[in-house]
């Protein structure tokens, strides 16, 4: 049974004509393509990796302006989390975007600055964050994070259920240097390891993809996860 989720944007632009402009440009592209948000963003400014989410419909129920600030009222039945067209957006002018996912009373919220995914206090203005501890230096230097988006070769280790309410999947892998790393979520890289054959996760395959990569915790121990994966192919397979 799918969940519906409730998807408002909120956009803040640097000025109230870009904000008018930007208001004006997604109303006529929305008209031209069905009200879909993504093809009306992406028909603007492509969005990266569009096709991995040619099924993800997000339906506008109303766009609104009030002075600087653009909002844009929607539901969807994605299992992606609602945050992959923020760049497209930003492309219009955006320099400031509020995401909220409400499914069923689960809220979540994600935050960017012209267009890149930062923390709330970093949007709200808040000072940065401090510089690494010592001690965060040491645990950092164990595990796989690179200072931005790379590219990796990996093959799948093991997966588990995360128990969300978009059924998400969590998955170990090591890459062909022996590094580890794990990924939590759905979408093509989901589709690429699924062997429906066997109905099962196939480790058999080495892929290649994109990702930036952050540190969190699994089963109380500090792990690298695999963030926005993009570009993603298959390898090779073993025989």
């Amino acid at each position: 049974m799918s969940i519906e989720v409730r998807v408002r944007v909120t956009a803040t632009f640097s000025s109230e004509d870009s904000a008018k402009n930007a208001t004006s440009e997604l109303k006529k592209s929305l008209n031209k393509n069905s009200h879909e948000l993504a093809k009306a963003l992406d028909a603007l400014n492509p969005i990266e990796n569009q096709d991995s989410y040619q099924n993800e419909h997000i339906n506008v129920e109303e766009v609104k302006r009030k002075n600087c600030t653009l909002t844009i009222s929607s539901y969807t039945y994605s299992s992606e989390q609602p945050m992959w067209f923020a760049q497209s957006l930003a492309k219009l002018g955006a320099e400031k975007i509020h995401i909220i996912g409400n499914a069923d009373g689960h809220v979540q919220n994600y935050y960017f600055l012209k267009g890149e995914k930062v923390q709330k206090k970093l949007f709200a203005g808040d000072p940065p964050a401090k510089a690494l501890s010592e001690k965060d230096i040491e645990i950092n230097k164990g595990l796989f994070l690179p200072d931005k988006r790379v590219t990796v070769k990996a093959k799948l280790v093991s997966t588990w259920a995360i128990g969300d309410i978009y059924e998400s999947i969590g998955m170990k892998f090591i890459t062909e240097n022996g590094d580890e790393f794990f990924y939590k979520g759905r979408g093509q890289l989901l589709d690429i390891l699924w062997n429906s054959k066997i109905e099962k996760f196939d480790t058999s395959i080495t892929i290649e993809f994109s990702a930036v990569f952050e540190r969190e915790t699994h089963d109380n121990n500090y792990a690298s996860f695999a963030k926005r994966p993009t570009k993603i192919v298959k390898i090779s397979e073993q025989t």
